[in-house]
């Protein structure tokens, strides 16, 4: 296409968009509404109703710019007019007929631009509705076919314009309009107010048929105090002399009922000549009273804001805050109205800003709940606690629209909070909280410390894990008894250190409440009790032994007691008897007292045996290994001696001047294990020229008590020249309790 033929259908386009007469006129409502429905529909921060006039683009209706309107060089429109209905560029980087456009390098930054085209009849291109925003953009098809439909509206819109001027050309488009625009009530009247046309959106609207209507004056729809004021004469004057009348206010349907109307009258004239005039208008009283009580509402929101004891603010989308309550200026001194990033962050306390800028900021990007804790500078320079809160605000589809926030003052909570983690960390106990459902939510560092581990490892439920597996279930199960009744938590286990040993401790928790008494938390504690639980364990078990030694003396006494009796020739020998052997047992008993009842040397059990006799004591020649004995081997042991001592001195080697007593015992290995052995033995006493025909108590006590004692061999040989006694055993019978019932 050459330059000639280019500038001819130039031309042509100018001519036809010249005869809209729309360039350099006002904004009007119905434009600036298809201008916030596209901007809506897209979801886009800008759109426009564009005219491409000659070298220069004007805006009939904008929304996001604030100009009228822009040269033609860095326009979009003025290619988007080349194309035959839309024109969409998702990222106006990416397209080289953007390269080194102002508007995209620089401010604003456009990126993403979406127009459909006005055209005439004629398919002459006018200019665009289109829609634009400063990130890379893409529309759906229900978008796309949305923003055509609003081109198609506006188109209209020019059209109804262009008939009220050039009546007799476009009276066969008049009557579409009329027809079409169900959600308008459009009527025509005469220059006497009569009507002489109602579309379909009036009677919907109204309530009256056209039939009904025609030839009837308008005065009908008016209230009759408006009738009386002569509103309906003074829309009409006005609309003869300017061209266009607004008209709003109460109007009246059919039945009577009252609505709110907003709309205008234009006069239409035919060669220069009035033929009548237009009405249109919408039912708004929905409109209109959303309006009221959305104005009440921020009015009353508003005055109980500005009488907060606490901050109130809000903020945009973007996340920069737009309002601060009268509270915050009094606190901080600041200047009424400076609410702008560096004020609020420079009064929060210098070690805080960055980390509650950082906050705020993943706040406002991500959309989700902001909480943050800092101290907040003071008119008179001192710092408090304040917790601050704040909620996105989104509309009915979803999309963020702005911020609501408070800051409330904690500084005594905090301070409390301070002094108790201070107490806590200074108690020589752990020292824990828990919430009602069983979690913990707060340890001191004794707890860590002990344990090894982390607060991540250990909240809410970790803690369990340190528990001895052994005591975890009877543990779990006082804790849920005491959340469940709501009574003191009281229990003992094991719990495992950082080097994997465990110590016993006591856990108490006492139920916290609040003012009407519910429990909110538990206030707990873990005392170390390891050692007096070692302690009363060892009680016990001394405790066990005494009785069972006890027992074990009785029972041997009584035995000795009733042999001795049994056999006894008079009181006087019973009693010499009886004494001896006692004395010879306590000796034994002193002996293990002194190793508290484990284990006795040898050498002084037979030590302590022979002590009665200490008259004979060099006639009485002993020798062997030093063996450790137990502690019922040594009594049985300790009596055996003493017996054949106290028949060596009455009867044997012991009764004259020149007999002795020679006792040996030494350890012996046979088959694997280990045996002791000891003998007793006697030569220069009397000798003895027959067996005894009956066995003495002293023979049956020393065959009983190491026998039953013991586990072991008792031989008695009667040799002409004295007795032997040898007595027989393992040697791990003679060093560890010896339990008969086994033997």
């Amino acid at each position: 296409m050459d330059c000639a033929e280019t500038s001819e259908r130039e031309s042509a386009r100018l001519r036809a968009l010249d005869r809209y007469r729309l360039l350099d006129t006002p904004r009007e409502q119905d434009f600036d509404e298809i201008a916030e429905a596209a901007a809506e529909l897209c979801d886009t921060p800008i759109a426009v109703v564009n005219l491409v006039g000659d070298g220069r683009q004007f805006f009939k209706a904008e929304v996001g710019l604030g100009v009228r309107e822009t040269p033609l060089e860095s326009s979009f429109c003025r290619h988007a007019i080349l194309e035959e209905d839309f024109l969409c560029i998702p990222d106006a980087t990416n397209d080289p007929r953007f390269a080194g456009n102002p508007l995209v390098t620089g401010d604003p930054g456009l990126r993403f631009y979406a127009g459909a085209l006005l055209k005439t009849a004629e398919g002459q291109p006018l200019g665009t509705v289109c829609v634009l925003d400063t990130k890379p953009h893409d529309l759906t098809e229900r978008q796309r076919r949305g923003l055509i439909r609003l081109a198609r509206q506006t188109t209209a819109q020019m059209e109804l314009r262009r008939a009220l001027r050039e009546q007799a050309e476009q009276r066969l488009l008049h009557e579409r309009i009329l027809d079409s625009a169900i959600d308008y009530a459009i009527l025509a009247m005469d220059p006497q107010g009569r009507i002489t046309r109602w579309n379909t959106g009036a009677e919907r609207i109204l309530g009256w048929t056209e039939s009904e209507m025609l030839g009837r004056p308008v005065e009908a729809l008016f209230t009759p105090e408006d009738r009386a004021a002569g509103q309906p004469e003074a829309e009409v004057a006005l609309a003869s002399e300017q061209g266009c009348a607004p008209s709003e206010g109460w109007r009246l349907r059919k039945d009577g009922t009252r609505f709110w109307a907003s709309g205008e009258v234009t006069p239409l004239k035919a060669d220069g000549r009035l033929v009548g005039f237009l009405r249109i208008l919408r039912d708004r009283t929905e409109h209109r009273a959303a309006q009221a009580a959305l104005q009440e509402s921020e009015l009353r929101y508003r005055s109980l804001v500005e009488v907060s004891p606490q901050v109130v603010w809000f903020g945009d989308a973007a996340g920069t805050i737009t309002y601060c309550n009268a509270y915050w200026y009094e606190y901080t001194g600041l200047p009424h109205g400076d609410a702008d990033e560096a004020g609020w962050i420079g009064v929060i306390h210098p070690d805080h800003r960055a980390a509650t800028r950082a906050t705020w900021l993943a706040a406002a990007t991500s959309g989700q709940f902001y909480e943050a804790e800092f101290p907040l500078r003071r008119a008179d320079g001192q710092y408090r606690w304040f917790l601050s809160r704040a909620r996105p605000v989104r509309d009915a589809a979803g999309v963020l629209r702005s911020w609501i926030g408070t800051c409330v003052d904690i500084h005594k909570r905090k301070v409390a909070e301070q002094r108790f983690k201070t107490l806590t960390e200074l108690a020589p106990a752990m020292i824990w909280f828990g919430d009602p459902d069983g979690g913990l939510s707060y340890l001191n560092d004794r707890w860590y410390a002990y344990s090894g581990r982390t607060p991540e490892q250990s909240l809410p439920m970790g803690w369990s894990e340190a528990i001895h597996p052994e005591d975890l279930e009877g543990l779990l199960q006082a804790w849920k008894s005491a959340r469940l009744n709501e009574t003191l938590y009281d229990t003992e286990a094991r719990l495992r250190r950082h080097d994997g040993a465990y110590r016993w401790f006591l856990i108490r928790a006492e139920p916290m409440r609040d003012a009407g008494g519910a429990v909110v938390g538990w206030l707990g504690s873990n005392s170390d009790i390891h050692d007096r639980r070692q302690a009363e364990e060892h009680q016990r078990l001394l405790t066990g032994e005494l009785q069972h030694r006890i027992k074990n003396t009785l029972a041997l006494v009584q035995a000795i007691a009733s042999q001795t009796l049994r056999n006894a020739t008079d009181l006087e020998a019973a009693r010499e008897a009886f004494s001896a052997r006692l004395i010879s047992l306590g000796r034994a008993h002193d002996i293990l007292t002194r190793s508290s009842w484990t284990e006795a040397p040898i050498a002084e059990v037979v030590d302590g045996a022979l002590a009665v006799h200490r008259a004979a004591a060099t006639r009485i020649r002993v020798g062997g290994p030093s063996v450790l004995l137990a502690a019922k081997p040594a009594l049985a042991l300790a009596l055996a001696l003493h017996e054949l001592a106290t028949n060596a001195t009455k009867y044997g080697a012991l009764s004259n001047e020149t007999g002795s007593v020679d006792l040996r015992w030494h350890v012996v290995h046979e088959g694997g294990m280990s045996r002791f052995r000891l003998t007793w033995t006697e030569q220069g006493g009397p000798p003895i020229l027959m067996q005894p025909a009956r066995r003495g108590f002293g023979s049956r006590l020393i065959e009983r008590s190491f026998t039953a004692e013991v586990g072991g061999e008792v031989e008695l040989v009667y040799a002409p020249t004295g007795l032997i006694c040898r007595l027989d055993a393992s040697l791990a019978s003679m060093q560890e309790p010896y339990d008969a019932a086994v033997a």
